[in-house]
C-alpha cells in the first residue's frame, strides 16, 4: 500500500510539473514575485487613508486623571485627585473636509497602481516565458541543422572516399559543422540563462522543456484596423492615464486647501471633571463645561500665500504630467498595433518562405546527387531553411507578445487574456 502512494504521489507531482503552462507561471508570480507583492501591501496600506483622514471629522473623547501631593513646612499637606473627560467635535472646517476628499482619490490612486503592477507582471512574466519558448526553438531547430549538416558532412566524406567528390566538399561541411556547434553552445546557455531569470521570479524550478507552439497556427487579426481608434480607446482606458488624471483632481483639491486656510474654522467641545481635594478640610466636587470656538488666521508670516503658490505650481505640473501620459498612451497603442500587425504579416510570409525552402533544399539534395549541384548548395540551401525556421518561431512569439503590450495599453489585460493566449499555443499540440 505504501508503495503504490508513493508511486501516485511521484506520478502526480511529474504529471503537475510538466502541465506547467504560461497560465500558471503567471498565477505564481502573482502569489511569490516580491515586485508585484510590494506593490499589493502599498494598496493595504493606502486604504487606512480615508479611515486616518475621516477621524479628524468624528467625535474625540479622551479621558484623564491627576495625582497631586503637596508638603508644607509645617504639619499640614494635601492631596488632590481629579479625574476628567472630554469630547471635541469638529463643526465646520473646509480644509478637514478637502484632506478627506483627497484620501478618497488616494485611494483610488492605490487601487489602479495595483492594476498596473499586476499588468506589469502580466507583461514581465509572459515575455520571460516566450524567451524561453524562442530559445527553445532556436536549439531545436539548431540541432537538427547539425544533424542535417553531420549527415551531408559523413556523405561528402564517403563521396571522397570513393572519388566522387573533392576534399573541398568535406571541409565546407565540416566548417559549417563547426559553426553550428559553437551556435549550439551559444543558444544552450541562453537558454539556461532565460530559465533562471523566471525561475527567480516565479521561486519555483522549470520543468525541463515548456511547451510552445509546435504548428502553424492561426492568429486573429484586430477588429479595429485603425490606429488612431486604437490611440482613442488608451486615452479613455489606459490606466497610467487614469492615475495621472487622478493626480491632477488631488492637485486641484490641494489648491482649495490651500485657499481654505483663511475660512474660519469651528469646533465644540464639552467635558466634566471631578475633583477630590484631601488637606485640613476635605473638599471635593463635579464641574462640567461647555464651549464652542471659532478660529482664523490673521498672519501667519506669508506661509498661507506660499502654500496656495506652490500648490498652483504642483497643478500645472500635474496636468503637464497628464498631457505626457496621454501622448505616451498614444505613442505605445500605436507601436502596439502596428507591431502586431506586421508581426501577422511577417508569420504569413515566413511560412511561406519555410515551404519554398523545404522545396529548394530537396531539389538541391537531388541535384548534388545527379551531379548538377555541388556540396555547398546543399549546405546553403539547409542553412536558409533552418534560418527561416528560427525567425518563423521568434515571430509567432512576437506576435503574442505585441498582442499582450496592446491589451495592457488599452488597460483590457488580465488573466483571462493570459487564459487565451495558453488555448492558442496548446492548441498547436
Amino acid at each position: 500500500m505504501k508503495l503504490f502512494c508513493i508511486l501516485f504521489l511521484t506520478f502526480f507531482s511529474i504529471n503537475s510539473v510538466y502541465s506547467f503552462d504560461i497560465v500558471q507561471a503567471v498565477e505564481r508570480a502573482i502569489l511569490n514575485d516580491p515586485e508585484f507583492l510590494a506593490e499589493k501591501r502599498l494598496f493595504q496600506s493606502k486604504k487606512e487613508l480615508v479611515f486616518l483622514s475621516d477621524s479628524s471629522l468624528r467625535p474625540n473623547l479622551t479621558i484623564n486623571s491627576n495625582f497631586t501631593k503637596a508638603d508644607g513646612s509645617n504639619t499640614s499637606s494635601s492631596e488632590t485627585q481629579s479625574y476628567g473627560l472630554t469630547l471635541t467635535q469638529s463643526i465646520y472646517n473646509k480644509g478637514l473636509n478637502i484632506t478627506s476628499l483627497q484620501s478618497r482619490l488616494r485611494v483610488k490612486e492605490a487601487e489602479i497602481n495595483y492594476q498596473i503592477a499586476l499588468e506589469n507582471t502580466i507583461v514581465r512574466i509572459t515575455s520571460a516565458y516566450f524567451d524561453i519558448l524562442v530559445a527553445q526553438s532556436d536549439l531545436k531547430t539548431i540541432e537538427a541543422e547539425k544533424k542535417a549538416v553531420g549527415e551531408q558532412l559523413e556523405f561528402a566524406k564517403r563521396n571522397f572516399e570513393v572519388g566522387t567528390s573533392t576534399i573541398t566538399d568535406q571541409q565546407e561541411a565540416q566548417a559549417r559543422f563547426d559553426l553550428i556547434r559553437a551556435s549550439e553552445i551559444r543558444t544552450r546557455n541562453d537558454l539556461a540563462i532565460k530559465r533562471t531569470n523566471l525561475e527567480k521570479s516565479l521561486l519555483l524550478p522549470l520543468p525541463e522543456k515548456l511547451t510552445g507552439i509546435e504548428k502553424a497556427i492561426k492568429f486573429n487579426s484586430p477588429q479595429i484596423t485603425s490606429p488612431s481608434e486604437w490611440m482613442t480607446i488608451a486615452r479613455e482606458n489606459n490606466r497610467t492615464v487614469a492615475v495621472a488624471k487622478i493626480a491632477t483632481e488631488i492637485a486641484k483639491l490641494d489648491l482649495k486647501k490651500q485657499k481654505a486656510l483663511r475660512i474660519p474654522s469651528i469646533s465644540a467641545s464639552v467635558s466634566t471633571s471631578y475633583t477630590d481635594l484631601d488637606s485640613t478640610i476635605n473638599t471635593s466636587g463635579n464641574n462640567q463645561s461647555y464651549g464652542i470656538s471659532l478660529s482664523a488666521p490673521i498672519y501667519s508670516g506669508g506661509s498661507i500665500s506660499a502654500k496656495a503658490r506652490e500648490s498652483v505650481a504642483n497643478l500645472l505640473r500635474s496636468e503637464q504630467l497628464l498631457e505626457l501620459k496621454l501622448l505616451n498612451a498614444d505613442r505605445v497603442a500605436g507601436k502596439s498595433f502596428r507591431t502586431l500587425v506586421a508581426g501577422l504579416s511577417q508569420v504569413e510570409a515566413l511560412e511561406a518562405a519555410e515551404r519554398s525552402s523545404k522545396v529548394a533544399l530537396e531539389s538541391n539534395k537531388l541535384g548534388y546527387e545527379v551531379g548538377v549541384r555541388i556540396n555547398i548548395d546543399v549546405l546553403n540551401a539547409q542553412k536558409q531553411l533552418f534560418s527561416t525556421q528560427r525567425d518563423l518561431a521568434s515571430a509567432r512569439y512576437s506576435v503574442l507578445e505585441s498582442k499582450i503590450q496592446l491589451l495592457a495599453s488599452i488597460g483590457k489585460l488580465n488573466i483571462d487574456e493570459v487564459k487565451k493566449i495558453n488555448l492558442l499555443i496548446s492548441g498547436s499540440n
